[in-house]
C-alpha cells in the first residue's frame, strides 16, 4: 500500500486527488435520499433548489477554505469556532458535530450492510461489521490511504453513474418530470442540503493542497460541477423511471422497474458512494478529536469509531428520517457557525491566505438567514 499510495502522490496529481476527496466524501448516502425528496415537490423545482443549494455550498466552502487559510495549525470545524468565537461557540460545534457525524456513520453502517446483501446475499448485519472493519483501518492509516481509495473509489462512482445512465435511459417517461405533486418544499431542502454538505472535509483538502493551496477555489469548482451534473443527472434519470413513485433508497425503485442489470448497479453504486462517505466523515471525526482535543491517535480513532459501531450492536437501525434533519438542522447550525469564524478570521487571523474573497458581509447574511429559516421550518416539520 505504501508503495502505491507513493505513485498518487504527485505533485501533477494533487489537483485530481483533492477534487476526488471533495467529490467523493459529499456523494454519499444522501444522493441516495434526494429523489424520494424531490418526487414531493417535483423535477424542475426540484432542480431549481439543487441549482440554488449548490451556488450557496459553494460559497460557504470558499469562506471556510480561507478560514484554514488564515490560521496557523491543523484544526477541524470546532477548534475554528472556539479560535475565532469563543469556548462555548467551540463546545457548541464540538457538540453538533459529533452528533451529526454519529449519526450518519451509523445510517451509512446499516445501509452498506443491505445494499451489500443485495449484491452477494448474506447477513445484512455481517455485511455491516465487514464493512466497519475495512473501512475503520483506512481511517486510522488516515489521508495518504483516503487519498488512494478516494480517487479510486470516486472514478468507479464515475463509471456506474454513466452506465446507469445508459441503462435506464430508454426506460425515462418525461410524463413522470411533470406531475405536480405537493408544494411542501421543507421536504427536499434538508436532504438537499445534507446530499451537498463538505463543509468537515475543507481542511483535509487544505492538508492534500500543500504548496498549491492557492488552487483551493478550482477545487471546489470543480468538484461542484461534477457533484451537481451527477445529481442533476440523477434526478432525471431516477424520476424519470419511477416518477411518484420513488423508493427512499433511489436505486431499490430504479432496480425493481429496470431489471437485474439495474440492481447491480444501483446497488454497486450505493456501496461505492457510501463507502468514500463513509471513510471521509470517520477521517473527520478522528482529527476533531486528534488535532481539537489533543487525543493520541489511536485513542481519537477509537472515540470517533466506537459509538456508531456500539449503537449499532445495540440495535439502533432507525434510517428514516435522519437525512433531512441532520441537513436542515445540525448542517444549517454548524454552517452559520462557519460563516461568523470567517468574518472573525477576517481580522484576527494568524496567517496570509492564498487567495481571500473580501467581506462577503451581504452573503453571509443571506446565507444565515436561508440555513436559520431552514433550521426552524424542518424543526416544525418534523411535528
Amino acid at each position: 500500500m505504501k508503495e502505491f499510495g507513493r505513485i498518487f502522490h504527485n505533485p501533477k496529481l494533487q489537483f485530481a486527488e483533492a477534487t476526488a476527496t471533495l467529490v467523493g466524501s459529499i456523494v454519499g448516502v444522501g444522493i441516495l435520499g434526494m429523489p424520494y425528496a424531490v418526487s414531493k415537490v417535483g423535477f424542475i423545482p426540484g432542480l431549481l433548489m439543487l441549482i440554488a443549494l449548490t451556488l450557496v455550498n459553494i460559497v460557504l466552502l470558499l469562506m471556510f477554505s480561507e478560514v484554514t487559510l488564515r490560521t496557523r495549525g491543523n484544526h477541524e470545524i470546532p477548534g475554528y469556532g472556539g479560535l475565532y468565537l469563543g469556548a462555548s461557540t467551540k463546545l457548541i460545534a464540538f457538540l453538533i458535530g459529533i452528533i451529526g457525524g454519529y449519526g450518519v456513520m451509523l445510517v451509512q453502517i446499516i445501509a452498506q450492510g443491505y445494499i451489500v446483501q443485495a449484491l452477494f446475499g448474506g447477513s445484512a448485519t455481517a455485511w455491516s461489521l465487514t464493512f466497519f472493519i475495512i473501512a475503520g483501518y483506512i481511517i486510522y492509516r488516515g489521508v495518504e490511504a483516503v487519498r488512494v481509495i478516494e480517487l479510486l473509489m470516486t472514478l468507479a462512482i464515475s463509471v456506474i453513474f454513466f452506465l446507469i445512465g445508459l441503462t435506464a435511459q430508454p426506460h425515462v417517461d418525461t410524463q413522470n418530470l411533470i406531475y405536480t405533486p405537493s408544494r411542501d418544499f421543507i421536504i427536499p431542502y434538508g436532504v438537499i442540503l445534507f446530499a451537498l454538505s463538505g463543509t468537515s472535509v475543507i481542511p483535509q483538502i487544505r492538508e492534500q493542497m500543500q504548496k498549491f493551496e492557492r488552487r483551493m477555489p478550482l477545487v471546489i469548482l470543480a468538484a461542484n460541477l461534477i457533484i451537481f451534473v451527477m445529481y442533476a443527472g440523477f434526478l432525471w434519470l431516477v424520476l424519470g423511471v419511477t416518477g411518484a413513485h420513488t423508493t427512499q433508497i433511489a436505486t431499490i425503485g430504479l432496480g425493481n422497474k429496470v431489471g437485474s442489470i439495474m440492481r447491480v448497479l444501483g446497488n454497486g453504486l450505493a456501496m461505492f458512494t457510501i463507502s468514500t462517505s463513509f471513510i471521509t466523515i470517520g477521517l473527520s471525526m478522528r482529527r476533531v478529536f486528534q488535532y481539537d482535543y489533543q487525543f493520541p491517535r489511536f485513542k481519537a480513532w477509537l472515540t470517533a469509531m466506537a459509538i456508531p459501531l456500539t449503537l449499532f450492536v445495540l440495535g439502533a437501525r432507525n434510517f428514516i428520517g435522519i437525512l433531512g434533519i441532520v441537513g436542515g438542522v445540525i448542517l444549517g447550525i454548524q454552517n452559520i457557525i462557519v460563516i461568523t469564524s470567517y468574518w472573525k478570521a477576517q481580522k484576527d487571523g494568524t496567517r496570509r491566505p492564498e487567495f481571500t474573497m473580501g467581506r462577503m458581509s451581504l452573503a453571509g447574511v443571506i446565507l444565515i438567514g436561508v440555513y436559520s429559516v431552514g433550521a426552524i421550518l424542518t424543526i416544525l416539520g418534523a411535528f
